[in-house]
């Protein structure tokens, strides 16, 4: 499956860009606000196991299908708690060689191994957050190194979710880099990476002077 959908997208989407992914997207019009929510959801799962296929396509494009804003987030947050649990199953459960190998071709993912887990908590929430990193095979990671499935889900909501909330509200935005509401949600989500980054830089620090 992960084969056949990241295959599937480089050979009928990849062309397209940000901008034409989202346009493509937001041409579906749901007969109803269930099936449209059933519709996203669904593709967020798919998402998940293409691992190349930009989550942030999925974001916007439900900000513009539901006029709803309570809806569109509510829809964004099903499919992302979706998104972020099949990679994580598949890395728990799933051969460890498979895993492994599969990891492996993510070269960027050796650096996930030098934050260490002493806190699984802080450490899910700031490879979201920091968002330099393929997501869902940093999914995949946390399941293979067998991460209590409670401080996994809440650290990465909290990584995940102000800069989906911000997206979300952005909409269309997104595309108009020069935009007021896209400017703020680049502002905001930098402004939670550069704060949790110097938080780590001074618990690694403490670590070290109790170490001693």
């Amino acid at each position: 499956m992960i084969i056949f959908c990241a295959a599937f997208y480089l050979l009928n989407f990849s062309h397209l860009g940000t901008r034409g992914l989202i346009e493509a997207v937001t041409r579906y019009h749901p007969k109803s606000l269930f099936a449209g929510a059933v519709v996203i959801i669904t593709l967020f799962g798919l998402k998940s196991l293409s691992m190349i296929f930009p989550m942030v396509v999925l974001v916007v494009a439900s900000g513009i299908i539901f006029d709803n804003l309570a809806i569109a987030i509510t829809v964004n947050f099903l499919g992302v708690l979706l998104q972020i649990t099949i990679p994580y199953l598949i890395g728990r459960y799933a051969e460890r060689d498979f895993v492994t190998g599969l990891l492996n071709k993510h070269k960027n993912l050796k650096k996930a191994q030098e934050f260490g887990l002493q806190n699984e908590i802080f450490i899910s929430y700031f490879l979201r957050v920091i968002n330099i990193l393929p997501c869902d095979a940093v999914s995949m990671y946390f399941g293979a190194t067998g991460i209590s499935p409670k401080n996994y889900y809440l650290g990465s909501m909290l990584g995940i979710l102000p800069g989906m909330i911000v997206t979300t509200i952005a909409g269309g935005a997104v595309t108009e880099p020069k935009s007021p509401q896209f400017i703020i949600s680049i502002a905001v989500e930098v402004a939670f990476a550069i704060g949790s980054a110097i938080y780590y830089y001074f618990y690694k620090k403490r670590k070290k002077i109790a170490a001693k």
